[in-house]
């Protein structure tokens, strides 16, 4: 319970903190709450950390200094920052696994393939902010997270899908809060910055639980599917991207139930 409503509680403070200095410390509001998460659930995030899970602390919290200083202005200096980051987290993320399961040219389209993903998230929520309401950024995320959080426990990682859990609870305190007056430009901040851990939390279930990986796919695009809702020179639509999301999810959590691991006697 605490590790739930907590990453909320931390979220909205610091969005109510943007609110009254800068809006664009909205950006640090998921970082702040998945790193309550983590402290409460595994302690305090390692300096030198070996798991990949201790990792993805520093990941976020990067990705909300850059949106905090850059904003989501496009073409700026922060998007070649962003397209870093997130090469750099998927280096992270993906080290163990290049190092002894995708070695040579896989290990290389693993990487590539991750950071390319994380960075086109991030991306298209902007791209979606400037055409839908101030509200619907953070809920398209808030409802891929909510997604994954499920599979990634038929995958058998219950400590990623309440990090997850993390993600989709400091988007939703944004959702609530851009309904009101004075709050609807902090959405799109919140978004940028947890459009990315999608996908890293997403790879992190198949390279180091048992997630499927086709599912792990599925999900991890599932931001991206949003993009099917915007049409040129109108509004993007809530039905069609909301919808396009609904699929991807729902064939990503029916693949993750097919590849669900028979059990094992070490899961007792």
């Amino acid at each position: 319970m605490i590790a739930a409503l907590l990453p909320a509680l931390v979220a909205m403070g610091a969005l109510l903190l943007a609110q009254r200095t800068r809006a664009q410390i909205a950006g640090l509001a998921v970082a702040l709450g998945y790193l309550a998460a983590h402290t409460v659930l595994l302690g305090p995030p390692e300096l030198e950390p070996v798991a990949a899970v201790e990792r993805l602390p520093w990941v976020v919290l990067v990705l909300g200094v850059l949106v905090a200083l850059g904003g989501t202005r496009p073409g700026s200096l922060g998007d070649a920052a962003l397209l870093l980051t997130c090469v750099a987290g998927a280096w992270w993320i993906t080290e163990s696994a290049r190092a002894n399961e995708f070695e040579g040219s896989v290990g290389g389209l693993v990487l590539g393939g991750l950071a390319l993903v994380a960075h086109s998230c991030g991306q298209i929520v902007r791209t979606i902010s400037k055409k839908a309401p101030s509200w619907a950024p953070p809920l398209l995320l808030a409802f891929a997270a909510f997604a994954l959080a499920p599979a990634l426990v038929l995958g058998r990682s219950a400590v990623l899908a309440q990090l997850c859990g993390a993600v989709c609870a400091a988007c939703a305190a944004a959702t609530i809060l851009c309904r009101r007056q004075r709050f609807e430009e902090l959405g799109v901040f919140v978004a940028a910055a947890a459009a990315p851990m999608i996908p890293f939390l997403a790879v992190c279930g198949a390279l180091y639980a048992y997630l499927d990986p086709r599912a792990a796919a599925c999900l991890a695009l599932c931001p991206l599917a949003a993009a099917v809702g915007l049409r040129k020179e109108e509004d993007w639509s809530p039905a069609r991207g909301f919808g396009a999301m609904f699929l991807v999810c729902a064939v990503g959590l029916w693949l993750a139930y097919l590849g669900l691991p028979a059990p094992s006697p070490y899961d007792y």
